[in-house]
């Protein structure tokens, strides 16, 4: 993959991942969340071990990328939305 997409696409998976911690907290959290901390209120675990493979958690980074590549062979990724992610 060429590497200025891949960089749109790890930009994109922040901005959507603060989205949807957005919808997780109340309104005065909300307002305390940006892509500059959004660290803060994710797990330290990224990885789960299920049926003796390690797999990707739902709802991190790494998630929404894996998300936004699957929606890319249908889109282009100035057009993807969070809803079409979730």
């Amino acid at each position: 993959m060429n590497g200025k997409k891949s960089k749109l696409i790890r930009k994109k998976s922040v901005e959507f991942l603060v989205e949807w911690l957005r919808t997780m907290l109340i309104e005065e959290e909300q307002k305390k969340v940006s892509i500059s901390n959004y660290k803060q209120y994710l797990p330290e675990q990224s990885h789960v071990f299920a049926n003796n493979k390690l797999i990707v958690s739902a709802y991190t980074p790494r998630w929404f990328q894996k998300k936004i590549k699957d929606v890319l062979k249908r889109k282009s990724i100035d057009k993807i939305t969070y809803n079409d992610i979730i």
